[in-house]
């Protein structure tokens, strides 16, 4: 009899909180990079997701659950100011691990390539993983630069390009704040001009 009343409870606990999370509604977040400044066009990265937050439930004091993730990606956009045009140019890896950060993305360019590195994550040892892309400007794809990503931050390819790195706005006259990129720059923008899934 025990039992049964165990297994009762545990039922009741499932439904209540199935029918909590049913109710919620389901959210679509951008997050933005900074912007970098490269000849006629402004290039940034946009974390984007859709998700849902999850009920609590008691177990001596309330616990949060995490959010359910449908769906998350890392978009490259190119924005032309004088046609106040944006496009969608890719998208640099198809597996977005959830630990990633776009908004401290590292930017700078080597002649016609945009290179550019975020945080991943980190790996079992609490080193800091990176995500390392370069885009080729004049062939309009991402360059094959070997890389395996995620890597370490000591990466010899990473430190090629951020090696005397110090911060986003020493020696980077083509960066752009994330504050005016998105409430400035891109603030006629609509949701349909970023071209974003809505379904998964």
């Amino acid at each position: 009899m025990k039992s049964i009343a165990k297994y009762l409870i545990f039922f009741l606990i499932v439904a209540s909180l199935y029918s909590c999370n049913s109710q919620r509604p389901v959210r679509y977040s951008k997050t933005h990079s900074y912007g970098f400044r490269h000849n006629d066009h402004i290039y940034f990265l946009l974390d984007y997701q859709v998700w849902q937050r999850r009920g609590r439930f008691w177990f001596i004091m309330p616990f949060q659950l995490p959010s359910k993730v449908y769906l998350k990606k890392v978009y490259l956009y190119r924005f032309e100011p004088d046609l106040n045009e944006l496009e969608k140019l890719g998208i640099p890896r198809d597996e977005a691990m959830q630990a990633i950060n776009v908004i401290r993305t590292k930017f700078t360019k080597d002649n016609s390539k945009i290179v550019f590195a975020y945080h991943a994550g980190y790996d079992e040892d609490i080193n800091p993983l990176i995500d390392f892309f370069i885009w080729d400007t004049k062939t309009g794809k991402f360059a094959d630069t070997g890389v395996e990503n995620p890597v370490r931050d000591n990466h010899p390819l990473y430190h090629k390009y951020f090696s005397d790195y110090l911060s986003p706005w020493h020696d980077n006259p083509g960066l752009i704040g994330i504050s005016t990129l998105k409430n400035e720059i891109l603030q006629h923008l609509t949701t349909e001009d970023y071209d974003l899934p809505e379904e998964w």
